[in-house]
């Protein structure tokens, strides 16, 4: 075995509760650890693939990847959701390679085996042709399917674990999140209506998992976009997102509500509303007052909050998206970000969300070229690796920890970094899998 399989992750992220929090260097850059983790991580928890209104009828499918596993996610003619390993049982080829689509069967274009919706084998080509195969031939009875699949309010996961919790014990805390998230729709339901923004950046996927819950870096990293919005406001076509103040109220609103780092290594911030009035007003009065009667003012307050949050390993919501990253190599990551429309909501403010979304997270947008940027200079730095220690302790004196085992940290705390850090010591433990 490798130098990673015999790796000691108490000394990868090393913790002094209440006082210090460090991750090595290498845990970013070595490939072995890299390997390791496709194993231990990827391969051990629930990871997202889709949402159900991807699939919309017989046939429907997704490709998608699991670590380093292709997967079939596809719609039968029963209409039940089948996750498959996206190999052919004969000699191994990949069924599909198409990002999305819809088939009528599954059909190996090596040597033209077919397999039904359901997976199981229905033509095996030329089977009696003179060197075929004989009476005693043991046709494989179809695709091998995942071990795990299961959903949550529409968002679909897969896990190679046949013992894994549960999908909803897995999520925890994070259940409330994407509560509120789709809780935002009057119907209570999502749709994801658009083609995903995809990117590719020079790094680690651990970066992408640490920024999209990282409160503490937006007024510098895009400190461009706050100067913009300061001056231009809505104008710039911001839809209320990253609403338009001078500087020194984006700070005040950036340093409300909290940080949250859960078990399974989920972790989120939320910012409640400074005045949940102020949505009933305006042209979606209507809208929202309508989500008023419906769960009460308490209720309202924690649909309006904004949260961004990530469902470790690989997936995070943050406004009306839904982001998925997929580890390449230890040095490369691609992100597909999905925007979503509420369904019931008035079209004109699912497509003002949508324009939104281009502006800031698009492949021309403010955000993502400035964290793409930022990835890539911590890539670079990473390589110094005489440096041996990346520093996660801010706001570790404050996090209070709850019944439930979770902690709670002040608006800018690396609580949700540490969650994500916390449950990666403890998978890459060979004692976390009897191996």
């Amino acid at each position: 075995m490798g130098r990673a399989f015999d790796i000691d992750p108490d000394d990868y992220v090393r913790e002094k509760p209440g006082h210090q929090f460090l991750v090595r260097t290498e845990a970013y850059t070595d490939e072995e650890v890299f390997d390791l983790e496709m194993r231990r991580i990827f391969e051990r928890t629930w990871i997202y693939v889709g949402h159900e209104t991807e699939l919309p009828s017989a046939g429907s499918f997704k490709t998608a990847q699991v670590g380093r596993q292709p997967v079939i996610l596809i719609r039968d003619k029963q209409g039940q959701l089948q996750a498959f390993f996206n190999r052919c049982v004969h000699r191994g080829a990949a069924l599909l390679r198409e990002a999305e689509g819809s088939v009528q069967e599954l059909r190996c274009p090596y040597h033209g085996w077919i397999f039904d919706l359901s997976g199981k084998t229905r033509l095996v080509s030329e089977r009696n042709d003179p060197g075929g195969y004989g009476p005693n031939f043991e046709e494989p009875e179809g695709l091998v399917p995942v071990p795990r699949l299961a959903s949550y309010r529409g968002l679909v996961f897969v896990s190679m674990d046949p013992d894994i919790v549960p999908l909803e014990t897995y999520l925890g805390a994070m259940k409330a999140i994407i509560d509120a998230k789709l809780d935002l729709s009057p119907h209570g339901r999502i749709v994801i209506a658009s083609k995903p923004y995809v990117c590719r950046y020079p790094g680690n996927w651990k970066l992408q998992t640490e920024n999209i819950v990282d409160a503490y870096h937006f007024m510098h990293t895009h400190g461009g976009f706050v100067k913009l919005q300061a001056k231009y406001g809505d104008s710039t076509g911001d839809f209320g997102v990253h609403k338009g103040r001078s500087t020194r109220e984006m700070r005040e609103q950036r340093f409300r509500g909290s940080t949250w780092s859960c078990r399974y290594g989920h972790g989120f911030a939320q910012v409640p509303p400074a005045d949940p009035s102020y949505f009933l007003e305006g042209e979606f009065g209507g809208f929202y007052r309508g989500l008023l009667d419906k769960h009460g003012e308490e209720g309202f307050e924690r649909i309006t909050s904004k949260a961004t949050s990530t469902v470790f390993p690989s997936m995070g919501m943050i406004h009306q998206q839904i982001r998925v990253w997929r580890p390449i190599s230890a040095h490369e990551t691609e992100v597909l970000i999905y925007p979503y429309e509420l369904e019931g909501a008035p079209d004109v403010f699912n497509a003002g969300m949508l324009r939104s979304q281009e502006r800031f997270y698009g492949p021309s947008g403010f955000g993502m070229t400035d964290d793409v940027e930022i990835f890539a200079r911590v890539t670079q730095g990473l390589r110094a690796d005489r440096v041996q220690w990346l520093v996660f302790d801010r706001g570790m004196d404050t996090d209070e920890i709850t019944e439930d085992g979770d902690y709670r940290g002040l608006p800018s705390s690396e609580a949700p970094q540490r969650a994500l850090w916390r449950e990666w010591r403890r998978l890459m433990k060979p004692a976390a899998h009897g191996a």
